[in-house]
């Protein structure tokens, strides 16, 4: 399940010169006032609560860029702490225990 997405405009991403949208299969034209969702793995999707319908999935450092300087997503700052990787609670209390033991 991803964790963070954020809504854009259509046209908005698709000013991005690599852009290349997936061929899908339902009907639903996509205009560029069509509000569609950048999630947090650089992918794009038409539906928030389906993270794997697919506008836009060429995720290369050079999208990656465009989305961080012209749209300026990222992930906000109340929300990396559920990206960090934690080490295990005993691991911090193991360390504890040897520093107060030296």
């Amino acid at each position: 399940m991803r964790k963070y997405s954020k809504a854009y405009y259509l046209k908005d991403l698709r000013a991005y010169d690599g852009w290349q949208e997936k061929e899908r299969e339902d009907t639903d034209e996509l205009t560029d006032e069509s509000i569609v969702y950048l999630q947090d793995n650089f992918t794009v999707v038409k539906d928030v609560f389906n993270e794997e319908d697919y506008i836009f999935d060429t995720v290369d450092d050079s999208w990656k860029t465009f989305c961080k300087d012209k749209l300026g997503f990222e992930i906000p700052e109340d929300l990396r702490y559920a990206y960090e990787e934690t080490e295990p609670a005993n691991e911090d209390a193991e360390a504890e225990a040897t520093e107060s033991t030296n």
